[in-house]
């Protein structure tokens, strides 16, 4: 019987081998580049720095890493392959939840060290310098602001590092602009050279946003697939394995889905995104899990939904003497104005309402998909509650309206902190056993992201 495990290499700087060890101890080796097959007699021979190449195309690659790891056998690994949950694999998971329940059970929590005048020397010298260079050094300012956030995050002694490139940023937008933005840019204004009529700008312009809604999938697994692969802890990089096209089917038929059911699918969307990038992601060669269920969430949101379908209701009742105003007036400049006022105080009123009755259920949110995430045997722990988050974003909106956007920096600082002091895993495996499986991604993704503001920023 062959059984099989992981063993993984660097070819060259971005490619990684993957192979199947045999019960003789023999080992094949896949080359990533032109996939020829080579056999190493004995897996034992293997030691971390050994290099190699590829007799066909002459491809390099050398040993990173020997994991210990059990065996498994190729019926066990081609079920969980298909998706099929064993009775084995349900146990295992039992066992992981626990360990992370154990009182004894170690558990680790992040700090950082950062501070709010630091980040606001780095964001002036960043704002000048962009002004001065009209624009340009925008992707330099934002890998100082990254590079800074992320090497004062420390965990279990160790901490984050970001490894981006101004570069690779500048040229992602550019092939973004090329991409997405000149066909955007051309719908968004055919209509009003081709023909004159409504329908025809009005169709153009539904051609736009429609690309622009498909575009936004992209971007966030662009982004998360570059973030992740130019980011590392302990020596150790992250990763992202999903595929777009994946993500975008889901992302459609998710959208779909929650319209049809006039928003009352959004938990059930949420989850599945969620599952969707968080069992791609990959510390070294160990993925993620993620355990969520949507029906958990459906129940707050549900609470959330009446109160908010209520609120609307009432809200448009006390504003109906606006909209009931006599038709024959409709020319009036104080009718229109009067119409106006009340429209746009019903949109402000609705929204600040809609936002206050939407943070607690965020809060419900993120606890729930952090403490459904699990590496390893390890699990983790987020210990947020409405009252001190609603506290924070106050906070913050005063800040920010207080003094014109210049306490950006602290904000950004109080908004990480309070991440960091309330987070913890529990449960902790002996990452040193975790192996190194760099992934190099394209900056395109990157790009995107920017140009479309989906809002993945840290903080």
């Amino acid at each position: 019987m062959r059984r099989e495990r992981d063993v993984c290499y660097r070819a060259g700087k971005e490619h990684v081998v993957k192979t199947a060890v045999a019960k003789d101890t023999s080992v094949r080796l896949s080359c990533s580049r032109c996939s020829t097959s080579h056999r190493v007699r004995d897996v034992h021979a293997l030691k971390p720095g050994m290099k190699a190449s590829c007799s066909n195309c002459e491809n390099p690659f050398f040993v990173v890493a020997m994991p210990t790891v059990s065996f498994q056998s190729t019926e066990t690994a081609s079920r969980r392959a298909a998706g099929e949950t064993s009775r084995e694999d349900a146990d295992q998971e039992a066992i992981r939840a626990e360990r992370a329940e154990r009182p004894d059970s170690q558990s680790l929590t992040a700090v950082f060290h950062g501070t709010g005048g630091t980040l606001f020397g780095i964001h002036l010298v960043n704002t000048l310098l962009t002004f001065v260079t009209l624009g340009l050094y925008y992707f330099w300012a934002k890998v100082r602001v990254r590079t800074y956030l992320f090497g004062q995050t420390e965990f279990a002694g160790d901490r984050f590092a970001y490894h981006g490139n101004a570069r690779e940023l500048l040229n992602g937008a550019m092939k973004a602009g090329l991409v997405f933005g000149v066909p955007y840019y051309v719908l968004s204004n055919a209509g009003f050279f081709l023909e004159p009529y409504a329908s025809t700008q009005i169709a153009f312009q539904i051609a736009a946003w429609l690309l622009l809604f498909l575009f936004i999938p992209v971007a966030i697994i662009g982004a998360r697939r570059y973030r992740l692969s130019r980011t590392d802890w302990h020596g150790i990089h992250f990763s992202f394995q999903g595929k777009t096209l994946d993500f975008l089917k889901m992302w459609l038929s998710g959208y779909f889905l929650t319209g049809l059911t006039l928003g009352l699918y959004y938990p059930y969307f949420s989850v599945t995104k969620q599952t969707f990038l968080t069992t791609h992601t990959y510390f070294g060669s160990e993925p993620f899990k993620f355990s969520g269920d949507g029906a958990v969430l459906f129940r707050p949101f549900l609470k959330f939904y009446l109160l908010a379908v209520a609120i609307a209701i009432g809200t448009v009742l006390s504003f109906s003497p606006f909209i009931e105003l006599p038709l024959e007036n409709a020319s009036d400049p104080e009718t229109i104005a009067t119409l106006v006022i009340g429209v746009i105080a019903g949109l402000v009123i609705g929204g600040l309402i809609f936002r206050l009755l939407w943070l607690p259920y965020s809060v419900i949110e993120q606890r729930y998909f952090w403490e459904q995430t699990s590496i390893g045997s390890a699990r983790f722990r987020l210990s947020i509650t409405t009252w001190p988050y609603l506290k924070l974003k106050l906070g913050n909106l005063l800040l920010v309206a207080c003094t014109l956007g210049l306490a950006w920096p602290w904000t950004t600082i109080r908004n990480i902190k309070f991440i960091t002091d309330r987070l913890t895993l529990v449960g902790i495996d002996n990452f040193d056993e975790i192996v190194q499986a760099y992934d190099g991604a394209p900056p395109i993704g990157e790009g995107l992201d920017g140009f479309l503001d989906t809002g993945f920023e840290l903080g």
